[in-house]
């Protein structure tokens, strides 16, 4: 008599096309587990507002048809490792308080704290849990969301349960990721931008101990929680091996090693950078962000394209305010060692937009170009500047010659800091919006602003 428990799996694909063949053979290779496997449709129905509406109902069909205590979701794009599905049964069986465990494949989970948000492409539900409430959809919520707190909300639990390995197919054409910013933006949307364009993409930080937790807590995981799967390439200054073989571990991530020297990333990072990108493809899509304070809510495939769409320029955003509202402007140029470098740098920043520099992006050709230029400017035009970033570097190059950049709109690259009232705020369940109530893409939290409204800790 086989003793393996018996549970409905509820595979949701888009249309009726073969699956992958990796998608299959982890599902057929499952140990521990008999699986009553259900695929379930997602076709657009009249009616349907949008994709997560679409979505919504393949979910609601899948509780309908379930007739175990179980019901494992999953995405046609992830593939589950042979003792997945049995290491998730057995989690809920040892945690009674809990209504779901899901395996972690967008890597967006925290050992410091519960998943706000859990992606429902490979997670376990026992069915009377599911039965309570249908899933749902709100303005700029997805479903996952919504069932989590609709779960919480009746006493229930659920998170990420580690050990239980999932891999999402970032190559996949049928890809569906949680992403509640297509829901509010009326930008390129992301399924026009060309695949190959987004897959390859890759996006840089540079930072020190102090800011590792903050970059998997916060900038890695809500990266990955937005359906974000491009290479993140790590340059960490001064870690401990400890904190080096977390960041090696993580999933998509190449971590290269450097010893501190008392610079600070900001700084550094313009040679670092310009290392890694004369590596790479020249029409290769780059952005760069700073670790400490950033938080994604949006996919970056439209950025991708823009890159492509100018790729002998690098993006830049403005900040908030310029001269003379901006401080910095005045103090960082007046600090300067050639008097005649001040007058010209005072006169570029003051009558142009003040571009902020915890981001980039451009393709590897523009972006080299920029590092290249940077990384001389800091030696000698710039040289005695308090600028203890790479700002007054950024506003030369571009300012000095206009054909360089062009402006990016400023959800790549939202700064918090020095905006007036009303201009950003939180919702209640948590998301940075504008004054129009539109999901940011990109917020940055400069100068701890993320921490000052509560957003992290």
């Amino acid at each position: 008599m086989n003793s393996s428990p018996s549970i409905d799996l509820a595979l949701l694909t888009r249309d009726e096309n073969s699956l992958q063949d990796s998608v299959c053979n982890a599902i057929e290779s499952q140990v521990g587990v008999r699986l009553n496997i259900h695929r379930i449709v997602g076709e657009p129905q009249v009616g349907d507002a949008n994709r997560l509406a679409t979505i919504v109902r393949s979910r609601n069909e899948a509780v309908r048809r379930s007739r175990s205590d179980y019901l494992m979701f999953l995405d046609d794009d992830v593939v589950l490792a042979k003792d997945c599905i049995a290491r998730l049964h057995h989690g809920l069986n040892a945690r009674t308080n809990f209504g779901a465990f899901a395996a972690d494949y967008l890597g967006e989970s925290s050992p410091h704290r519960d998943s706000r948000h859990v992606a429902m492409g490979a997670t376990l539900f026992r069915s009377s849990v599911l039965r309570r409430d249908s899933f749902r959809w709100e303005p700029a919520k997805c479903e996952c969301l919504c069932r989590c707190e609709d779960l919480r909300r009746s006493g229930a639990r659920i998170d990420y349960l580690r050990g239980a390995k999932a891999w999402h197919l970032s190559k996949s054409q049928n890809r569906r990721v949680c992403n509640t910013a297509d829901l509010s933006l009326g930008d390129t949307p992301p399924h026009s931008a060309d695949p190959e364009t987004v897959t390859n993409a890759k996006i840089l930080v540079a930072f020190n101990r102090r800011d590792v937790r903050r970059f998997q807590d916060v900038f890695l995981r809500t990266l990955r929680a937005t359906g974000n799967t491009q290479e993140v390439i790590v340059v960490g200054y001064g870690l401990y091996p400890s904190e080096i073989q977390q960041l090696k571990n993580l999933p998509n991530v190449r971590f290269i090693r450097r010893p501190f020297n008392g610079q600070l990333p900001p700084v550094r990072r313009l040679e670092d950078f310009r290392q890694i990108v004369s590596q790479l493809p020249a029409d290769t899509s780059v952005a760069y962000w700073d670790a400490g304070d950033m938080l994604f809510q949006g996919r970056l495939d439209s950025l991708w394209q823009q890159t492509q769409q100018h790729p002998d320029k690098i993006l830049a955003v403005r900040e908030p305010l310029g001269f003379p509202h901006n401080n910095a402007i005045r103090g960082w140029t007046r600090t300067i060692e050639a008097p005649s470098m001040q007058r010209r740098a005072f006169e570029l920043f003051a009558s142009n937009p003040f571009l902020n520099s915890g981001f980039g992006a451009g393709t590897a050709r523009s972006m080299r170009r920029y590092f290249d230029e940077a990384v001389r400017l800091r030696a000698t035009a710039l040289r005695g500047t308090t600028d203890w970033g790479d700002q007054t570097a950024l506003n030369l190059y571009c300012h000095s010659d206009p054909t360089r950049w062009v402006e990016a709109s400023e959800h790549w690259n939202f700064c918090v800091h020095d905006r007036r009232r009303g201009e950003v705020r939180v919702t209640p369940d948590g998301h940075v919006v504008n004054r129009s109530g539109q999901l940011i893409p990109v917020v940055h939290g400069n100068a701890r602003s993320l921490t000052q409204l509560a957003i992290v800790r």
